[in-house]
Formats: structure tokens, sequence, C-alpha cells
């Protein structure tokens, strides 16, 4: 089941990134307003305005690390996972404030079933970016696994503040809200 989990979450991640050209990190002005439309917006834009958060994020807004972070995006997905770490330990050294390396790394590390160094890049990539609701997502999928249904749900809503357009994350948390009805959440 955990490795099951493990796989889904981790392609889902890879191929949500790897979909994606770069333009700037989690620091750009611009993401505030997609932020503002994503979470008052209609259904219609939600794609659209996902997937510009989603370039936005990817940009470390140096070449260098943006040629690694695409070397290391594209080895995970051939499933070169090692050089992935190792890329993105490189790319951490030299931009410890990219939030994106850390979403990746986790998401690297949760494939090869670390889950103490992916909640630990997870965690890393929510103190530099709170908006980030894919991490949040999958931060949330981890702690149902591990059998935390308050908390799991907790993070579903926290993603959901942020991209109320999440029909996966919408139906988790109902499903958990009723799994935990009645007790004090």
């Amino acid at each position: 089941m955990r490795t099951r989990i493990c796989a889904l979450f981790s392609g889902l991640f890879l191929a949500v990134f790897a979909a994606f050209p770069a333009l700037a990190d989690q620091t750009d002005p611009r993401l505030d307003s997609l932020f503002e439309e994503l979470r008052v917006g209609d259904a219609i834009r939600a794609e659209e305005n996902v997937a510009r958060i989603i370039e936005i994020w990817a940009d470390s807004q140096s070449d260098t690390v943006d040629l690694l972070y695409q070397r290391a995006e594209l080895s995970a997905n051939n499933g070169a996972f090692d050089l992935s770490i190792a890329l993105l330990d490189h790319i951490i050294g030299l931009a410890p404030n990219f939030a994106q390396s850390y979403a990746l790394r986790g998401t690297v590390r949760l494939t090869q079933e670390d889950r103490a160094g992916a909640i630990e890049d997870f965690s890393r990539a929510l103190e530099l970016e709170p908006r980030h609701f894919l991490v949040r997502v999958t931060l949330a999928e981890i702690l149902l696994a591990g059998g935390s249904k308050r908390e799991a749900y907790e993070m579903f809503q926290k993603a959901l503040e942020w991209n109320p357009h999440d029909e996966n994350a919408r139906d988790r948390a109902r499903y958990l809200r009723r799994e935990i009805d009645g007790q004090e959440i």
C-alpha cells in the first residue's frame, strides 16, 4: 500500500513539474495576484492560474540552477533517482531558498521510500512557500497513509485555502471529515 501511494503521488508530482517551463521563483510578486485570482476566481480560469503558478515556482532566477533543476527533473522522470538527488543536493547548496528544489527532492525521496527525508524537504518547501498547495496535498497523503486522519484533513484544508479548485483535495477532505466526524478537529 505504501509503495503504491508513493508511486502514485511521486508520479503525479513529477509529471506536474516536468510539464511547465521555468519563469521565476516563489518570491515573484506576480504570485500574489495569481493566488488571489485562484482563491476567489472561477474554475474556468483555475487550471490556467495553477499552470502559471507552477511555472513561476520552477524558476530559480539563476541560469545555472535552472539548468541543473531541469536535469534533476529529467533524471527523476527517467528513473535515475540517485542522480536526481545528487543534482538537487547541489542545487540546494547553490540556492538554499529555492523552494521548488526541496519540493522536487521530497518527491524523489518519497519515490525512494525515504518518508522522513521527503517530509523534511516538503516542510522546508512550505517554510519558503507556505502557499505550495501541491506539497500540502502530498503531505496530507503521507499523513493519511500513516494513519493521521485529523492531521491529513487539516493539511488538505490548508491546500484548499490556496487552491479551492482542487477536486481531489476537496474529495479527500470530505472523506476525512466524514471519517473523523464527531471527533474534535
